[in-house]
């Protein structure tokens, strides 16, 4: 292909602009499945890329957002296993105090 040929096609194509997203925290699961949930869409739009390599991103962000989801669920289960802890320890020293006042 010569240099004039290939400066028609460059120019023939339309121009993309990127504009660079804005940054978001990550600090919880919920933080990452909203990221893997963007970028694999913004995949799935996406016209240059070739479709087994679509396949292949899509399939990695996939499992990212699997574990992430793991973690999320594992998280509310922790936070929801702390907080009957916490009650059982309260009423524990509730029932305590009530001993003591009664003088048992």
């Amino acid at each position: 292909m010569n240099l004039v040929r290939r400066v028609a096609n460059l120019e023939a194509r339309p121009l993309l602009r990127i504009v660079p997203p804005e940054p978001v925290p990550v600090e919880s699961p919920a933080d990452v499945l909203a990221v893997m949930a963007e970028q694999i869409n913004a995949v799935r739009v996406d016209a240059i890329t070739d479709a087994t390599e679509k396949a292949r991103i899509l399939g990695m962000l996939s499992s990212v957002a699997l574990r992430a989801i793991e973690a999320k669920d594992l998280a509310a289960r922790l936070e929801a296993l702390e907080r009957v802890l916490k009650l059982r320890r309260t009423e524990q020293e509730d029932g305590k105090k009530r001993k003591g006042w009664r003088g048992y």
